[in-house]
């Protein structure tokens, strides 16, 4: 405590109740039309639209930046009279300087490089803009395949972990409970990694968004074949029994003479 004749006094407590604002941690209930437009929340159809919106706007962007350089660069229109010309001899051109007199030479150059920062600037706008609405159209078409691939690895994954249980004879429901877990985490990470590579546009979104299912179909289709052929493909005495052949004819190649 701090006094006018003595800098600090000390003074001591039995109690000492501390208070603290927790206003701020309250939960706060959002509203539901917030996220409605967001594509995560689109069914397939809504997508579909949304995406006609999507290139109706990003093609009228590239019409306004077409239109920006043939307003701001009128020459660039009209064709070069050079490349009509087929001539033997080339064409001298005339220098800047001696084009323009002197009188009018800087109020040129600044011109030119107001004109030049001008285009420059709507130029980015317009490729900013466009390269956003290039990546949120990936990302419509990333969550329009989704919705499809998700519903088949449903049924991928079902006919892998459906076999493992007549496969997998010993160890009761845990032994196939953690190959199929295996399996998911398998799908889950290859998933996980191919979506970054189509964000990325190192993939198109068909073959990103369907690949870790296009790889787990072969692996569902081969258990359910020897599950209905009653396949012993999880037991360890038949490895063993292999093993010991293989080990076995290695042997006698040893034990052969050599003539």
């Amino acid at each position: 405590m701090y006094d006018s004749t003595n800098e600090y006094l000390p003074l001591g407590f039995s109690t000492f109740k501390k208070l603290f604002d927790l206003s701020a941690l309250q939960k706060q209930t959002t509203n539901d039309s917030v996220y409605k437009n967001n594509f995560k929340m689109l069914s397939a159809g809504q997508i579909s639209r949304s995406l006609d919106s999507l290139y109706k706007l990003n093609d009228t962007a590239v019409v306004r930046m077409y239109r920006t350089i043939a307003i701001t660069l009128p020459f660039t229109a009209k064709q070069d009279s050079s490349k009509k010309a087929v001539a033997v001899v080339q064409p001298r051109y005339n220098r800047f300087d001696s084009i323009i007199p002197d009188s009018a030479r800087t109020q040129v150059i600044a011109s030119s490089i107001s004109m030049a920062s001008t285009l420059k600037y709507s130029l980015e706008n317009s490729g900013n803009e466009i390269e956003a609405r290039k990546k949120e159209i990936q990302y419509h078409y990333i969550e329009w395949h989704r919705k499809y691939s998700l519903s088949m690895a449903c049924f991928v994954l079902f006919f892998i972990g459906a076999p493992l249980g007549s496969i997998i004879r010993k160890g009761g429901l845990g032994m196939p409970l953690v190959v199929a877990i295996i399996f998911f985490l398998m799908f889950h990470l290859l998933n996980m990694f191919v979506e970054k590579f189509v964000k990325e546009s190192m993939l198109p979104p068909y073959i990103g968004m369907w690949l870790a299912v296009i790889v787990l179909t072969p692996v569902g289709i081969f258990l359910t074949y020897k599950a209905m052929h009653d396949s012993q493909l999880f037991n360890k005495e038949l490895y063993n029994r292999a093993f010991k052949k293989i080990k076995n004819l290695f042997i006698k190649k040893e034990e052969q003479p050599i003539t």
